[in-house]
């Protein structure tokens, strides 16, 4: 297969697989060919989905509305006819396809993110749900909805906050702020290297960001399967993004419910410089799409 035809079909996956139930992108057939930088027996909807073509767009074009009644009654159908079959009818994570998943599906009536712009142990802000409905989650089978009219993600958001009798008694955190990323220097990179080292980043990343290292066996059940699923750096696949600035508000805030916790006691200058080591890490590039004549665009 030619690099200008696979990319072709990477792109007629994305469309085929995009909003498809989670049983099926789990069965579907491995992607055997490795000329378009996708290994043997990867499973292409969960990779190309984030490997090929540009990022989603996060950012909403305007405020969040107000929560009313009318907009709950939409939030609740889309729920039940998009999310409930990984996430459950009641949010709680135990919907019909959860099992089959590759990440655990998060109890959303417990409060805790993942994802947030703000301190570890506070509640994420609505455009901080807004982003991860619109934009998925990296490298799991939680797809972008960027597709969908804000006006319905928006929706989804106070359906999820819904879940979660947290949001009726606290405010959410304040969001930290993400100055502007430096430039990628050796010099930088050179520096995050010393701090991966330092903060023993390595022991479950693994010193080239495989996801292999050597405290990767403690979160292992008794048949030898990960209940944690560990960032492989070099695949590329971050759960917020590959950009300096997504790596550098992980950093800062943490992956709440899981054990990545928050590197927000560092200095600035030092979680771009993780960010800039973390970025060098990575090995599997996002795939070009071809243009209009077929040919593959930078």
């Amino acid at each position: 297969m030619s690099g200008s035809v696979a990319v072709g079909v990477c792109a007629g996956l994305l469309a085929l697989f995009a909003g498809v139930d989670a049983k099926l992108r789990a069965s579907a057939p491995a992607f055997s060919s490795t000329n378009v930088g996708i290994a043997k027996g990867d499973k292409p909807p969960v990779d190309l989905v984030w490997l090929a073509g540009p990022a989603s767009s996060a950012k909403p074009s305007g405020p969040a509305p107000v929560d009313s009644a009318q907009l709950r009654i939409r939030g609740n159908a889309l729920f039940r006819a998009r999310c409930a079959s990984c996430h459950g009818k009641r949010g709680d994570g135990a919907g019909p396809s959860a099992a089959s998943l590759t990440m655990r599906t998060p109890d959303f009536t417990k409060g805790v993110f993942k994802l947030r712009s703000t301190p570890w142990g506070t509640l994420p802000t609505p455009t901080d749900l807004f982003a991860t409905i619109s934009r998925g989650m990296h490298g799991t089978e939680m797809y972008p909805w960027s597709n969908l009219p804000e006006n319905d993600r928006w929706a989804l958001v106070y359906r999820v906050m819904n879940f979660s009798s947290r949001f009726k008694f606290e405010q959410p955190g304040e969001p930290f702020n993400v100055p502007q990323p430096p430039d990628e220097t050796a010099a930088l990179a050179a520096k995050g290297a010393v701090l991966y080292e330092r903060h023993r980043c390595g022991a479950c990343h693994g010193v080239k960001g495989g996801a292999n290292g050597p405290a990767a066996e403690l979160y292992k059940d008794s048949s030898g399967k990960s209940v944690v699923n560990i960032r492989d750096f070099q695949r590329g696949q971050f759960l917020r993004g590959e950009e300096m600035a997504d790596i550098f508000l992980t950093l800062k805030t943490g992956l709440e419910g899981s054990p990545m916790g928050p590197y927000d006691a560092l200095a600035t200058q030092d979680l771009w410089a993780l960010a800039v080591h973390v970025r060098a890490l990575v090995q599997r590039r996002r795939l070009p799409l071809p243009d209009g004549n077929g040919h593959e665009r930078p």
